[in-house]
């Protein structure tokens, strides 16, 4: 099914295949089971038990797979800027390294485009069911709805992010999404924007379950200061940050236990389905035992690094092969366990308390309120066992300050879905960064392609310019 604009045939085994019957909801997303011979449609959200079963089946599907969530917005986006270079020669991959991707890129058209899209529509199917079950609770209805808006808005701020505009669709009906053009920047933002502030009305407190596996209030937030963050809304970025911090609720932790199940430091998780895997990251990075590493980082940002950063010794590995070192991220410490199919210990990071310290310290700038900026970039600088700079340089100005934050940020984040090359997007220096590296970059590459694929079969579709 190669139409992503989702048609009429694609409604019925979505149902049969994506909808996910948990069987433990109080505990975590592992004990899953695919109810081919469930029943479907409405019947699926006829009480609370069914109606969670269904928006749980959308984190299976994002687990099971490299997407904008997790894996693939790391590798690609990590060798795509200047974090990372690619050691092997599969040419799709190889395309990201070299700043060119073709529009018949498989690795855009399947993890990005068609998966991202898939989610949507899971989605949008929820939303509407959802709106119409009499069988729930407004409690459930709200929490389930919340948790839908977020990730509907997670996808089109990434989408955004990536390829400019997008058809934004928000409803189930084939007729009005299959030949759907591209939506406007400004529209998907208002969009992006509405979901969250649903979001965050819709969602508690507290998490649903007593893992950080499924949106609270904080996650909502989270998203919501990354959002302000990208359109220079100082002061509501700040304040969106703030909220988080000030709930008490998340701690930085020991260099070591950041990307653990359940860190003090997440805000929100993606829970391992996969068995015998802890993370993608963790199994792609980590090489196996006579191998050379596929992604290793560059001396861009190895440089990068100041001396004596634990954060080095802790998230770095090497790895000698053929008398060349090659030096790969460890952040993720488990590859996977196909034997002894342990339970996994690490969960993929999406949202952590480190990123919005960083946030509120880069807004604190802009707002003139440099001690408040000063100390949140030194909890950061705390942790990794580096000089403060309220006891190294507490006259420093705003802007040598914003260049101090500008570099935590790339080294607190390294590798990290997709940060790095988004931050060098927003900043507007993505172009001069990578055109001394990357011989045949051309600006309009900070966009990817729209996939060929898509175009031929939706001929609304425009192209980006440049392909």
């Amino acid at each position: 099914m190669r139409n992503t604009f989702i048609n009429h045939k694609m409604k019925r085994p979505f149902l049969l295949t994506t909808i996910i019957c948990c069987l433990s909801f109080s505990c975590n997303l592992l004990n899953v089971d695919n109810p081919a011979n469930k029943a479907v449609g409405d019947d699926l959200f006829k009480n609370k038990e069914t109606a969670e079963a269904a928006v749980l089946g959308i984190y299976s599907a994002i687990a099971g797979t490299s997407n904008i969530f997790m894996a693939a917005i790391t590798y690609y986006s990590s060798i795509y800027a200047d974090e990372a270079f690619y050691t092997a020669s599969t040419a799709s991959i190889q395309e990201f390294y070299n700043g060119a991707v073709s529009t018949t890129n498989t690795v855009i058209e399947t993890n990005f485009w068609n998966n991202s899209y898939r989610y949507v529509y899971q989605i949008n199917t929820c939303l509407e069911k959802l709106e119409k079950s009499t069988g729930i609770s407004d409690a459930t209805r709200n929490q389930l709805s919340g948790e839908c808006h977020f990730l509907r808005a997670f996808i089109y701020f990434h989408m955004l992010q990536l390829f400019g505009e997008v058809p934004l669709i928000t409803v189930t009906d084939y007729r009005v999404n299959e030949n759907m053009p591209r939506t406007t920047t400004t529209t998907i933002r208002n969009s992006i924007l509405s979901d969250l502030e649903r979001a965050k009305k819709l969602l508690s407190d507290a998490y649903p379950t007593n893992e950080r596996v499924r949106p609270n209030k904080s996650t909502a937030s989270a998203l919501l200061a990354r959002y302000y963050l990208h359109q220079q809304q100082w002061q509501a970025a700040e304040q969106e940050a703030s909220e988080i911090v000030n709930t008490g609720r998340y701690q930085l932790t020991a260099v070591d236990d950041v990307f653990l199940a359940n860190s003090a430091e997440a805000i929100f998780q993606i829970q391992p389905v996969l068995v015998g895997y802890n993370t993608m990251e963790g199994n792609t990075f980590i090489p196996s035992d006579l191998a050379r590493p596929n992604f290793a980082l560059t001396t861009y940002l190895r440089n990068a690094f100041e001396v004596n950063d634990k954060r080095w010794k802790s998230w770095v590995a090497s790895k000698v092969v053929n008398a060349i070192t090659y030096y790969y991220p460890f952040k993720y410490k488990k590859k996977a366990d196909f034997i002894a199919n342990p339970k996994p210990v690490e969960y993929n990071m999406i949202f952590r308390l480190a990123e919005i310290l960083l946030i509120r310290a880069e807004c604190r700038v802009h707002l003139n309120s440099l001690p408040g900026a000063i100390a949140d970039l030194d909890a950061i600088r705390l942790r990794a066992g580096l000089p403060l700079i309220q006891t190294s340089n507490p006259g420093i100005s705003a802007a040598e300050l914003s260049e101090k934050i500008a570099q935590e940020r790339r080294i607190e984040l390294f590798m990290e879905c997709g940060h790095r090359w988004s931050d060098l997007k927003r900043t507007g220096k993505a172009s001069e960064t990578l055109q001394p590296i990357k011989s045949d970059w051309k600006s309009t590459r900070e966009l990817w392609p729209i996939p060929q694929v898509q175009r031929a079969l939706n001929p609304a579709l425009t192209q980006n310019d440049g392909y």
